[in-house]
């Protein structure tokens, strides 16, 4: 779920206006540096993309979700970093201009980064390195690694991270402390589930967690990852779920080499990860005071491969990528989220053509609980 100043049924002028700002800001901010960043002491670059998606299925058939969402990258100095996104997207209600995330990072030494602020998750992987636009192979997530799925899409607290090598093997570490997902009561189509992009906490409970991974390859061509999380309370201070835990585990996997042979680079992704919240009694919306109890555990994975055939002679042949995904998603039996359908999958096939390394046109055929639909996604990185 995503938290966000939204500006309802904007005219396309002032929708206008919200992108024109945008740009002066940048603008503004690169007229107002002081000689000293040309000396080295600050320095900025903006980063991100653009996109616009395309939907045809039995229910719709429309463009829609368009997004800006330019990054700023600050070096304060050797040893100081910053990183900010802002994302301006249109969707059904208008336009919504969200602050994705603030860190602010020290670095250490070579094996250990502290870092502050509200950051990119580090449970699993796809979330925090394979699901932005320019990355991923399709035009949507996983089912269950989106919104409403499992486990965190932003996070706001402290953390450390870094690597090391040993011998011809490599690993990476990033553990946290921060405020941790908030359980949702308001109502029986949401109970049980959870706010994980608040940007504040909802009790004094902080959620800990953290991501291993480990490259045993000297080319680094697989990693193997495992997540934690853990937070004793996620309710509403005061309220009887204060108390109500969380819990939640993830395995990934990331294959990416060349292969001769087939004159290709190929990439398996794959990840693995459940969810177990103590149990509670959610009301039932009846106004008699009734309530239901559910076994609140969740799991969801993906696999998903491509293939891109880039020594082939053919300039055309060697932008064209093949991929395939197939994904599942286990909701809680006696929910009200998915009632009648806890067992979600989604079956995809795409054909990308990237006609630079991080701009992409995306078309895709997928099948996700018997629904049949088209995609198709265009994507502008700078």
């Amino acid at each position: 779920m995503k938290t966000a100043i939204t500006f309802r049924a904007l005219t396309a002028e002032k929708a206008a206006i919200v992108l024109v700002a945008s740009l002066l800001f940048v603008t503004s901010a690169k007229a107002q540096q002081t000689p000293n960043f040309f000396q080295g002491q600050t320095k900025l670059t903006i980063v991100g993309n653009a996109q616009v998606d395309y939907i045809s299925d039995s229910t719709q058939s429309q463009f829609g979700n368009l997004a800006f969402k330019p990054i700023f990258l600050l070096s304060l100095s050797d040893r100081l970093f910053m990183e900010a996104e802002v994302e301006v997207e249109t969707g059904s209600e208008g336009v919504e201009l969200v602050l994705e995330y603030v860190n602010m990072a020290y670095f250490a030494n070579r094996y250990l980064t502290f870092h502050a602020g509200r950051f990119l998750p580090k449970f699993g992987a796809y979330r925090g390195r394979f699901g932005e636009a320019y990355l991923q192979r399709f035009a949507n997530s996983p089912v269950g690694f989106g919104d409403g799925g499992i486990g965190s899409m932003i996070e706001t607290g402290v953390g450390v991270q870094g690597g090391a090598q040993f011998g011809a093997s490599k690993i990476n570490y990033d553990l946290y402390v921060t405020n941790g997902p908030q359980l949702l009561t308001g109502s029986p189509e949401e109970a049980g589930q959870f706010e994980y992009e608040a940007y504040a906490g909802n009790n004094k409970k902080k959620s800990v967690g953290g991501r291993f991974g480990f490259l045993p390859f000297s080319n680094s061509s697989l990693e193997l990852g495992y997540s934690f999380q853990y937070k004793s309370g996620t309710g509403d201070r005061l309220t009887p779920y204060e108390k109500t835990s969380f819990s939640a585990q993830a395995f990934d996997l990331n294959y990416y080499k060349t292969i001769d042979a087939l004159k290709s680079q190929v990439r398996v992704l794959g990840e693995y990860k459940m969810q177990n919240i103590g149990k509670q009694s959610y009301d039932d919306g009846s106004g008699t005071g009734s309530t239901f109890t559910f076994d609140n555990n969740s799991t969801a994975y993906y696999v998903q491969g491509s293939i891109r055939p880039i020594e082939v002679e053919s300039e055309f042949f060697h932008n064209v990528e093949f991929a395939v995904r197939y994904s599942e998603f286990n909701t809680p039996v006696g929910s009200q989220w998915y009632a009648g359908n806890h067992l979600r999958t989604q079956t995809a096939i795409g054909l990308n053509y990237w006609y630079r390394w991080n701009g992409v046109l995306k078309l895709s055929y997928q099948k996700q609980d018997g629904l049949d639909g088209f995609y198709g996604q265009l994507v502008y990185g700078f």
